[in-house]
């Protein structure tokens, strides 16, 4: 049988301090910008014509896109982790039970496993302790689909998504990341 190549990781995943202290900033940033004195009639040439009306429209769009594209990030650090977490499990023969349910998916799907379909199922199976944390996560990950795939679309059968902001991802994520035994990289 030929041998199997490890995987390689990057380590170059964010961290949910990363992703929140990058919301942070630039929603600073953008509360300042978008502050504009038409008192003093010092005003950026961008915002010559605007309404005071038109600015807090612009300045809620934006701050609506730094929220979604926020909310993304941390599903996609959630995700990364549960992953690193699952190859690591699946490569490195750990003898406890619990990597030996995984290492049987990795053994037949290696790095396709479905998320969803197939590692969170053993987390489930497995962990019931994290049952609740693990549906949340299910569900918040409809709201990534939906995100990275241009909100194009009514979700008609996940309406749930509507309910997500960058604040339900970032507690689900501490959630997650705090409770769950997620093995690291070196």
């Amino acid at each position: 049988m030929a041998r199997r190549k490890k995987t390689s990781f990057t380590n170059s995943h964010s961290t949910i301090e990363d992703i929140e202290n990058y919301y942070v900033d630039s929603e600073d940033s953008l509360t300042s910008y978008y502050d504009v004195d038409f008192e003093s009639g010092e005003i950026s040439a961008k915002f010559i014509g605007y309404s005071k009306d038109e600015i807090f429209g612009e300045l809620k769009e934006r701050k609506e896109t730094l929220d979604r594209m926020c909310s993304l990030e941390l599903l996609a650090a959630i995700e990364a982790r549960v992953k690193i977490d699952y190859i690591i499990r699946g490569q490195d023969k750990l003898k406890d039970d619990f990597s030996k349910k995984l290492r049987l998916v990795y053994d037949s799907k290696e790095n396709r496993a479905s998320l969803k379909d197939d590692i969170i199922s053993v987390w489930r199976t497995e962990k019931p302790e994290h049952k609740t944390r693990l549906d949340n996560f299910g569900l918040a990950l409809d709201y990534r689909n939906w995100l990275a795939h241009g909100r194009y679309w009514q979700p008609k059968r996940a309406p749930h998504i509507h309910r997500y902001d960058y604040l339900s991802i970032y507690y689900l994520a501490q959630d997650v990341l705090d409770n769950m035994d997620l093995l690291e990289s070196a």
